[in-house]
């Protein structure tokens, strides 16, 4: 499962055939989303630790009210995506492609060459925690570390 087969499915919830065949393949079941969680916090997430990926779903109300209305009538709709790049303690790299580059994007460097001119920047004390751009309809985020490798990038629509 990478991010590029994540991203059509971006505001399709649990009764999307072809994301629950996705998650299926990487080893979930969208049928362990919780429903009492969605329902009583608005938001559940999923965990793929060996692709580096998690993915975050939202309850129907809210995502209809914060983003856009969903593309099926389930109730759990997929909102955003993220690749943890660097790994962490519990999430193994991720490898796959990054939606919208030619290459890899390992750095803020690569980011920027392969993404253009960010639509915003997140600084604090000239180290630069994150960039924000637009990208045929989704927003795209890369976190950096401090020495400026990209730690995630994550995938959602913007906000209304």
């Amino acid at each position: 499962m990478t991010l590029t087969e994540l991203l059509p499915f971006i505001g399709c919830s649990e009764l999307n055939a072809g994301l629950a065949e996705l998650m299926k393949s990487a080893g979930g079941s969208i049928s362990s989303l919780s429903m009492k969680k969605l329902r009583s916090q608005g938001v559940e997430g999923m965990e793929f630790h060996a692709q580096g990926l998690s993915l975050t779903f939202n309850e129907r109300e809210d995502y209809i009210r914060t983003y856009a209305e969903p593309k099926d009538a389930g109730e759990a709709i997929l909102v955003a995506v993220f690749a943890y790049v660097a790994g962490s303690k519990t999430f193994t790299p991720y490898t796959g492609p990054i939606p919208f580059s030619t290459g890899p994007v390992a750095t803020r460097e690569d980011a920027l060459r392969e993404f253009g001119t960010p639509a915003r920047t997140e600084e604090e004390d000239d180290v630069i925690e994150w960039d924000q751009w637009l990208k045929d309809g989704f927003q795209m985020r890369a976190r950096y570390r401090d020495d400026g490798a990209v730690k995630i990038v994550s995938i959602t629509l913007p906000f209304k």
